[in-house]
């Protein structure tokens, strides 16, 4: 037989006691009860270590805990999703699914608005914005204005709709520094140039599905980001080897990191890439570490060049599991000082 027992009537340090024994999933219920139960809640002081939004025909918040998993779908009806003119609503019909190792919970609500979660979930799990907000298909079934309004606040946009035109709408109601898109994407849009040139500190562009990326040299010499990722392309060492060069006498000036992924599994030629380049070849055992926007990386042997201003860059080839080409260019603020990595 089990008791319950009133909770809130408690002194507050055993209510902080009896909390500190609940999961994620069993803390979120209590949080929505009341006022009261909100704010003992966020007393705990919990974070929340990844969130992320998703824009298709619904709307989804999904929260990372340790252990736990909390996502929060929004759907409209059938009826309204069917409709032929204007944008729709923002929905309020909610699910709220929790899952952890033991379990997966669901509640299904009506009525309140997405962004009364958010903010609930701001102030109960102490996050002030999402890692990631992203466009899937049928993302122009909203209003782009009214979901500008409610996701204003977000470190990484990803783009995967294929429709050329809502991918200019979302640029330009939704800047960002750090940009990832499906190559469909590339693809649709009229002229893709004009993003390509963009100063964002980070660009990714990788296929949604297993085809090889369409990115040709001219394009990758005219982007401006400090990282560069692509992925699944499938170049040979001939390409690579000019792209090399033209960087040598210039090109890219911004860029800091670029990390290429092939789609063939076939091992690399250095010597093919590298033909015509004077270099060094740095001892395996040789490990430096590099800073980017994303944090600090050890950049192990590999082939150090230079270009014409005398910036030294290092190139390295690696093959667990997957082939991927890296290159990093030692500006004096990617240099990581002996300092840094003790404190």
């Amino acid at each position: 037989m089990t008791y319950s027992f009133p909770l809130f009537d408690l002194p507050p340090e055993a209510i902080l006691h009896v909390l500190k024994s609940m999961d994620y999933g069993e803390l979120i219920f209590i949080s929505l009860l009341s006022e009261r139960a909100k704010r003992a809640v966020e007393s705990m002081n919990l974070y929340c270590i990844e969130a992320s939004a998703v824009i298709s025909n619904q709307i989804s918040l999904v929260m990372d805990f340790d252990g736990t998993r909390v996502e929060l779908r929004f759907t409209v009806d059938k009826e309204r999703e069917n409709q032929e003119n204007g944008s729709l609503e923002l929905p309020d019909k909610m699910e709220l699914s929790i899952s952890t190792s033991r379990s997966i919970e669901k509640w299904i609500g009506k009525g309140s608005c997405i962004k009364r979660w958010i903010t609930h979930f701001n102030a109960g799990f102490h996050f002030s914005k999402f890692d990631c907000l992203q466009f899937d298909e049928n993302a122009s079934l909203f209003d782009i204005k009214e979901l500008q309004i409610m996701f204003y606040s977000y470190d990484q946009l990803c783009i995967l709709s294929d429709n050329g035109s809502d991918v200019k709408s979302i640029l330009k109601h939704f800047p960002t520094r750090r940009l990832s898109f499906d190559n469909d994407v590339f693809n649709n849009l009229e002229n893709p140039h004009p993003v390509l040139i963009q100063n964002y500190d980070e660009l990714v562009i990788d296929p949604l599905f297993e085809s090889p990326n369409t990115l040709q040299l001219d394009d990758l010499l005219i982007i401006n980001s400090k990282i560069i990722e692509i992925y699944n392309m499938n170049w040979a060492e001939k390409e690579l080897n000019r792209f090399l060069k033209h960087w040598m006498k210039g090109s890219n000036p911004r860029m800091e990191r670029l990390s290429i992924y092939f789609f063939s599994q076939e091992t690399l030629n250095n010597s093919k890439i590298l033909k015509g380049i004077k270099y060094v070849e740095m001892p395996v055992e040789h490990t430096r570490w590099f800073k980017s926007c994303k944090g600090f990386e050890a950049v192990r042997g590999g082939h150090d060049f230079n270009r014409c201003d005398g910036t030294k860059a290092t190139l390295t080839i690696r093959t667990n599991g997957i082939c991927m080409l890296e290159m990093h260019v030692w500006y004096p603020h990617c240099v990581v000082e002996v300092r840094e990595i003790e404190n």
